[in-house]
């Protein structure tokens, strides 16, 4: 199953995707386990990377062919530096340029067993303004994809005026990610209210809505949104809810190297499915195939 649906995304024809947020550097270590305070503990460094919610999202759209621009903020700086020679070496246009501030990065420590935590140095990427928006046509694309990350603090706001103010467009899909619960109300108000389908993972789901059933926090969340709900399950699957159907789109067992990128890059999947004319079942099983490949290898930028 897992390459008859490769195969057929990369061959479909599709609809445009707009990817809206950040790309940062990775820096991963691997450790044991994470130190206790006053610890001092040995980690080996494994690699430097460009990754970020948006860049992962959209290092996945690159990879199944799929129609989609990179929205994301490239700085001055050493790290910027570093994001716009990857993007060059993808052949990715860079869409918005900012000379007033570095790019971010982040700190990510795997542990043995895969886990990871983030330690995160922001940078440009959080100071979204409002004249950013200017030259983008939002009406033009069909679907929007935008990470809870951008949507903290005063860039927040100014993303969603950006998007309240598309007389047309774009369906949104939304990934609100460890962030989410950190959300303002009315933050977390504005974006459901747009018609958005909500990509989340068990925890997440469960902290936004308050909610210890995963099956029953996407009722109601969807009941908010009028839209699809999709929670990613780890190795149980996926479940998708919506008004019209609902289930859980089953995966295959894999060995777990370190999960950087895999949310992302379930998300990156879905939306190529949805992008394809695929349903909610398909497409979260699309997703399945591509995170189960994310999470095999060491660092999340994925090649297929």
């Amino acid at each position: 199953m897992s390459e008859n649906i490769l195969d057929r995304v990369k061959s479909d024809k599709s609809r445009k995707i707009l990817v809206i947020g950040a790309a940062v550097v990775d820096v991963i270590i691997q450790l044991d386990r994470l130190p206790r305070t006053a610890e001092d503990v040995m980690a080996e460094h494994k690699e430097t990377i460009v990754g970020g919610c948006a860049y992962n999202v959209s290092n996945i759209l690159n990879q199944l062919h799929v129609n989609y621009s990179l929205f994301a903020p490239v700085g001055q700086g050493s790290y910027g530096d570093i994001v716009k020679a990857q993007l060059q070496k993808d052949g990715v246009p860079v869409l918005l340029e900012d000379l007033s501030g570095d790019n971010g990065w982040n700190l990510s420590i795997v542990e043995h067993d895969g886990e990871r935590t983030f330690i995160t140095i922001p940078g440009i990427e959080t100071r979204w303004a409002a004249h950013w928006f200017e030259s983008l046509d939002l009406a033009s694309y069909d679907y929007i994809y935008v990470s809870g990350y951008e949507l903290e603090g005063p860039s927040g706001p100014v993303i969603l005026d950006a998007l309240s103010q598309r007389k047309s467009g774009g369906k949104i899909v939304f990934d609100p990610g460890p962030r989410g619960e950190f959300l303002e109300p009315s933050i977390l108000e504005r974006i459901f209210s747009m018609g958005t389908i909500v990509h989340v993972n068990k925890n997440e789901i469960q902290a936004i809505m308050q909610e210890d059933d995963a099956k029953k926090a996407a009722a109601k969340l969807t009941e908010r949104t009028g839209e699809a709900v999709v929670v990613t399950l780890g190795g149980d699957g996926t479940l998708y809810y919506s008004r019209d159907e609902e289930g859980i789109a089953e995966t295959e067992p894999v060995k777990v190297v370190d999960t950087i990128g895999a949310g992302d890059s379930h998300t990156g999947a879905f939306i190529a499915g949805l992008a394809r004319g695929y349903s909610l079942q398909q497409a979260c099983e699309l997703g399945n195939v591509i995170a189960g490949k994310v999470v095999q290898q060491q660092g999340g930028r994925l090649q297929l």
